[in-house]
């Protein structure tokens, strides 16, 4: 009984870490990014990938219908956004 508990206990915590830790750019608005600013966001709104299962925030719908209109320009956009100081 202890060790079955202790399995689901394990594989919630997976579950969990994994989930809480698969958005791109760690939460801030995509579309900001690709604009060169970095804006938080509490992942209300996302896009996930088709083609990578990647998952995105966006502070607001217009953000995330801009990104997903062009993503080849905007995803490298964002990521050297993200990782700049």
């Amino acid at each position: 009984m202890l060790t079955t508990l202790r399995l689901v206990i394990g594989a919630a915590l997976l579950w969990f870490a994994a989930s809480a830790g698969a958005q791109e750019f760690d939460g801030l608005d995509a579309m900001s990014l690709a604009k060169g600013k970095k804006v938080e966001t509490d992942c209300s709104i996302t896009w996930k990938n088709p083609k990578d299962g990647k998952v995105y925030c966006f502070a607001n719908a217009r953000n995330q219908f801009m990104f997903t209109q062009n993503t080849k320009t905007f995803v490298p956009r964002a990521q050297q956004t993200f990782e700049s100081n």
